[in-house]
């Protein structure tokens, strides 16, 4: 299995020159903040909320100013933590696949 994630095929190059078309910066934006980072943020936000929410309405106080306001805190947290690790698992992507991408392209002909 491993060995097939490293060993491209032209549909992999093809696939990925159409990635690399649309540039760097596309790629950091799109892959790794709007799906790792904003996927990671709908699970990790999610699990902050419900058990933000469960220790609140179990607690007495019941849903004061602050705790909003801590809730919004880590909420924050949360944001910037997703936003640092989708980035730097888009850097990481693009690193290995870029590498991956000269490996097995084909080579170029010269027309001269």
């Amino acid at each position: 299995m491993i060995k097939k994630l490293f060993d491209w095929t032209p549909r992999d190059v093809a696939a990925w020159e159409k990635i690399r078309g649309k540039g760097f910066r596309h790629f950091v934006g799109w892959y790794g903040v709007a799906i790792t980072g904003g996927g990671l943020f709908i699970i990790l936000g999610g699990a902050t909320f419900l058990i933000w929410l469960g220790r609140t309405l179990g607690d007495q106080a019941g849903l004061t100013g602050a705790r909003w306001l801590f809730l919004a805190l880590q909420l924050l947290f949360v944001v910037l933590f997703c936003l640092v690790g989708g980035v730097i698992n888009s850097l990481i992507t693009w690193a290995v696949e870029e590498r991956l991408y000269r490996k097995y392209k084909p080579p170029q002909v010269n027309q001269g």
